[in-house]
């Protein structure tokens, strides 16, 4: 028969408490490791994302300059025409 003081049971209540004290926090950590692994894949897609737009909206400011480079006379007269829509629609 195991017989045991109150001592020891305390002891051993405390060993396991501490053991589960270990598992939750190794758990934990790891939890929190995928998390931060996780946004830092979605922040550094997001920055690639960025430049990417910053990319294309360059190569389209290029390309309209090239036009109005091309069709001086055409590019005013749309300017032109377009303020002129704008100011009858804005006109009360």
């Amino acid at each position: 028969m195991h017989t045991t003081t109150p001592g020891s049971d305390v002891s051993e209540r405390a060993e396991k408490s501490a053991a589960k004290i270990e598992q939750l926090s190794s758990s934990a950590r790891e939890a929190l490791g995928r998390a931060a692994e996780t946004a830092s894949s979605g922040l550094r897609h997001a920055g690639e994302r960025g430049q990417e737009w910053m990319h294309h909206q360059e190569e389209l400011l290029e390309g309209a300059r090239e036009c109005v480079r091309r069709h001086p006379v055409a590019s005013v007269m749309i300017a032109v025409g377009v303020g002129m829509l704008f100011s009858r629609f804005t006109h009360h």
